[in-house]
């Protein structure tokens, strides 16, 4: 059993890329570009206010000790919870605030978290968490 070939006799096709459709798309592109980089150019003036020869604001320091018992000590005045939500309330109006966080060695992670939660939510963003070494 022997298979025949077919042998075609007219004109070969020839398999050509169809690059109409991607110039258009090139095409496209281009003009969109040259359309919006002259928007990207355009420059807007703010009004800023003239600060105080660029210096910078330092954040004043408050220091914050979380003894082992839980009690919470804010320089050097023993504090509670809500007495500590108003102090962190008032310091944070009055300006930019770093709260320098001292816990003793065995006081509870709970106590921290406490703390750290009550100084975000009054604003406080600047917070360092220092540990106390043995001397």
């Amino acid at each position: 059993m022997s298979f025949a070939r077919e042998r075609s006799t007219g004109a070969t096709t020839i398999a050509e890329i169809n690059i109409t459709p991607l110039v258009d798309v090139l095409l496209t592109v281009l003009i969109i570009f040259m359309v919006t980089t002259p928007l990207l150019t355009k420059r807007i003036d703010l009004p800023l206010q003239a600060g105080d020869q660029g210096k910078a604001v330092e954040p004043r320091v408050l220091g914050l000790s979380i003894q082992d018992n839980g009690e919470l000590v804010l320089e050097g005045q023993s504090l509670s919870r809500s007495g500590l939500d108003q102090s962190l309330r008032v310091a944070a109006a009055g300006g930019p605030v770093q709260l320098d966080i001292r816990p003793q060695a065995h006081s509870s992670y709970d106590n921290l978290a406490n703390v750290l939660a009550t100084a975000q939510n009054n604003g406080i963003k600047n917070l360092r968490v220092m540990s106390v070494t043995p001397d």
